[in-house]
């Protein structure tokens, strides 16, 4: 390696510190429009309730399990996160790439029908194994099960279309913008392929805030890394994540997870080691071969 990689090379330390950083401001733009949101029923119930603090309370209530209003506040909150990483994003890394000559379409490195089939059936595979960790969880902690439930329900259940492209379309893209674009290139820069997996799984796991979905997206978490590392890019992690969304809105309680990660990661493993797609270039190795 040159020199001047050496001397570029983050700390580790620091890289970890400005991904969880990341990944607290993505979780408070995010939760802070909901709050913004709220201030219009908030005030209305305050003035509905005259004064009388019991009544009052009974309509903050109201307006906090509102289903309408949270599914709404959750979509408007996902495209101001959108936009917020999408920019620093495209500004901190893709524009650079750019102007150092460096930058290459996704669909110059993720072009095969072999990579299609295999970040798909890999994908597949792994919303089947995070449907068992789910489960598991699930009978582990029945509180924790019941507090995600709710909070699905009122995130994306207040209106049927409005929770599919917030839930299968906006969600997937900003947090993969965020996690597998943000957090992966600025991790790259100091850990090899597992550290950012691992790096880039923790951070995803945290920023849904709740035991049962920070365990059971883990796995998601560590497979998205890898083909985001693999690929270098953050196209495939968003069809990945597209693909395990909507499934689990369309048929999570229709097949058995057990059965979907067996046969698909039966497949995604014999296209994965038929074609060698576990391997991967460590970043900086093309600059190894020219040094």
């Amino acid at each position: 390696m040159s020199e001047e990689l050496k001397v570029n090379k983050p700390s580790k330390v620091a890289t970890v510190f400005f991904c969880l950083w990341v990944t607290i401001a993505v979780i408070l733009i995010l939760n802070g429009v909901s709050v913004i949101g709220m201030i219009p029923s908030i005030a209305n119930a305050f003035m509905e309730s005259n004064g009388d603090m019991a009544l009052y309370q009974q309509k903050l209530l109201e307006v906090s399990t509102n289903s309408e209003l949270l599914t709404k506040l959750q979509f408007a909150g996902e495209i101001v996160c959108l936009v917020c990483v999408g920019f620093w994003y495209y500004f901190g890394y893709v524009k650079k790439d750019k102007k150092a000559g460096t930058y290459e379409p996704f669909y110059k490195k993720f072009n095969t029908a072999k990579d299609v089939l295999f970040v798909l059936t890999g994908s597949i595979a792994i919303w089947g194994l995070a449907g068992i960790v789910s489960e598991l969880a699930a009978l582990a902690f029945p509180g924790q099960a019941e507090f995600l439930q709710n909070l699905l329900n009122g995130a994306l259940g207040g209106n049927a279309v409005i929770g599919m492209i917030t839930g299968a379309v906006l969600a997937p893209i900003m947090e993969e913008v965020a996690m597998r674009g943000i957090i992966l290139q600025r991790s790259k820069r100091a850990f090899g392929v597992i550290g950012c997996m691992i790096i880039c799984a923790v951070m995803f796991g945290i920023f849904h805030m709740n035991l049962i979905q920070g365990l059971y997206v883990l796995p998601m978490g560590l497979f998205w890394g890898f083909v985001g590392y693999k690929y270098n890019s953050v196209v495939p992690c968003i069809i990945c994540h597209v693909v395990n969304n909507t499934l689990a809105l369309i048929i999570s309680d229709k097949v058995s997870p057990i059965i979907v990660f067996i046969v698909f990661a039966a497949i995604a493993t014999f296209i994965g080691v038929k074609f060698n797609m576990f391997s991967v270039k460590e970043a900086g190795e093309e600059n190894d071969q020219e040094s």
